[in-house]
C-alpha cells in the first residue's frame, strides 16, 4: 500500500502544452465521462498497482471550467482500495490543480473518519510551456481533527514539490500508444512522522496530460515507474 501512494503522488496529473485554449474545452480533463488509467511498477518491473481517474462533472465558469475528478486506487490483485475526489480549474488558459489528489492511498483510509483540512497552494501549470523553463513550486498541509473539531498533532502531513523545470520534448510509447510529451523533472518531499525525497521525471501529452513517470532516490536509484495503459474518451 505505502508504495503504491508514493506511486500516486508522483504520477500527479498535470497536462502541458504550448498553448491552452481559453476554456479548456478540447483536453481530456474537461470532457465528462473520459477516464485514464496509470498503472504502477516497481524498480524489477513487477506490478504495484493502478489508479483510474474520471472526469464526472464539467461546470462552465466565467474564464474557463472546472472540473470534479474522482480517482480510484487498485492494490496489484486489482482489489478497490480507496477512492477520493479533487477538481481540475482551468481560468484563463491556465491549469489549477486541487492538491486533494496528493493525498497518500494509506493515509486517507487510515483518517477516513477524521476532518481533512488542506491548505496549500494549487499546482499550476501556465499557458505556455518553453523548454528550459522552470515552473512554480508547489506545497500542500494536511491536518485531521476530531468530530469535536480537536486537532490531531500526530496526524499532520505535508507534500512539497520543486525544482519543477521543462527539460526537452520526447516521442514516450506506452500500452495507451505513443505520444510527443514535455518531459519535466522536479523534486518531491513528503513529511509525516518521517521525510521522504524523491526525484520525478515526468513526461506529458499536450491531449491527454501525464503519459509516464519514473522516480528516483536522492542518491539517484532508480525506484520505479508510472504509465498510462488506458484512455477511454
Amino acid at each position: 500500500m505505502k508504495k503504491i501512494a508514493l506511486f500516486v503522488i508522483l504520477a500527479i496529473i498535470i497536462t502541458s502544452f504550448s498553448f491552452l485554449p481559453a476554456d479548456c474545452s478540447s483536453l481530456l480533463f474537461f470532457k465528462e465521462g473520459s477516464q485514464s488509467t496509470m498503472t504502477s511498477y516497481n524498480s524489477d518491473g513487477k506490478l504495484i498497482g493502478t489508479t483510474k481517474t474520471s472526469y464526472t462533472k464539467v461546470t462552465k465558469t466565467t474564464n474557463g471550467a472546472t472540473v470534479i475528478a474522482t480517482q480510484e486506487n487498485y492494490d496489484k490483485k486489482g482489489k478497490l482500495s480507496t477512492t477520493s475526489n479533487y477538481t481540475i480549474k482551468c481560468d484563463k488558459g491556465t491549469l489549477y490543480f486541487d492538491l486533494k489528489m496528493m493525498m497518500p492511498d494509506q493515509q486517507a483510509e487510515a483518517y477516513k473518519d477524521f476532518e481533512m483540512v488542506v491548505e496549500g497552494a494549487e499546482k499550476e501549470m501556465p499557458s505556455d510551456l518553453v523548454v528550459g523553463n522552470n515552473l512554480k513550486d508547489a506545497h500542500v498541509n494536511f491536518t485531521f481533527k476530531t468530530k469535536e473539531g480537536n486537532e490531531m498533532p500526530m496526524m499532520k502531513m505535508s507534500v512539497k514539490i520543486s525544482n519543477r523545470k521543462i527539460e526537452a520534448k520526447e516521442n514516450i510509447t506506452t500500452p495507451a500508444g505513443t505520444y510527443e510529451c514535455y518531459k519535466i523533472t522536479e523534486d518531491v518531499e513528503i513529511k509525516t512522522m518521517f521525510t521522504i525525497k524523491v526525484k520525478s521525471i515526468n513526461w506529458f501529452n499536450p491531449n491527454v496530460g501525464t503519459v509516464k513517470t519514473e522516480s528516483y532516490k536522492e542518491n539517484g536509484k532508480y525506484t520505479g515507474k508510472t504509465e498510462l495503459t488506458e484512455l477511454k474518451k
